[in-house]
């Protein structure tokens, strides 16, 4: 009777416990990958799907040129309501476009925790001259911006509570980014727009 050898038990063993942790290697390091790529894929979709929607209840608010509603970049502009010139003050056109516009946000902030919103101001390149009182106080451009999306985040807020303001963060650029450099001093200028964002990232 041949005699078995024990050695051929012992280095299968091996090999199978060698192939065992190669595998929960590749588990390790490409599954979270995968899962990681999905879930983007999965947030920006549902980023997408929730500008057009938004893009959709504004129709009226478009098509009278008052927002325009970029779904590409996630970027709400607030294009005939704008401020008047050294003015912080919302108007009751911008007012009434944030409160309407406010029902909507709820919606998608409720559903996506990870949803957030930076409102961004913006002045037309006029000289602030000394420290003025209009819609709160500001001595240049940038304080100016920045009291206007500020200003704006109050109106928003009034509709949504107060639960919502760690979510909705406010920016000053003065007159940094004019909608119209041919024309400094045109009201499309002085402007703020709601910029859509995910936990703090840009994703459009």
């Amino acid at each position: 009777m041949r005699k078995r050898n024990p050695w051929v038990s012992i280095s299968d063993l091996l090999s199978s416990v060698l192939l065992v942790i190669l595998l929960l290697f590749v588990i390790a390091v490409i599954v979270p990958k995968y899962s990681e790529e999905v879930k983007e894929k999965t947030q920006e979709d549902l980023r997408l799907e929730m500008m057009e929607q938004i893009s959709e209840t504004l129709i009226e608010y478009q098509q009278n040129n008052q927002i325009l509603v970029n779904t590409d970049t996630g970027v709400l502009e607030f294009t005939d309501a704008t401020f008047s010139s050294g003015s912080a003050v919302v108007n009751p056109a911008t007012a009434g476009i944030v409160q309407k516009l406010a029902g909507t946000l709820k919606i998608y902030m409720d559903n996506n925790p990870a949803m957030e919103i930076l409102i961004e101001g913006h002045t037309d390149p006029a000289v602030v001259g000394s420290v003025r009182n209009a819609g709160g106080y500001f001595a240049n451009n940038i304080q100016l911006s920045a009291l206007r999306a500020a200003n704006v985040r109050e109106t928003l807020l009034s509709v949504l509570g107060k639960d919502y303001s760690s979510r909705i963060g406010v920016a000053g650029y003065g007159d940094t980014r004019l909608k119209d450099p041919a024309k400094p001093l045109s009201p499309e200028n002085r402007r703020v727009e709601l910029r859509i964002l995910w936990n703090g990232n840009d994703k459009g």
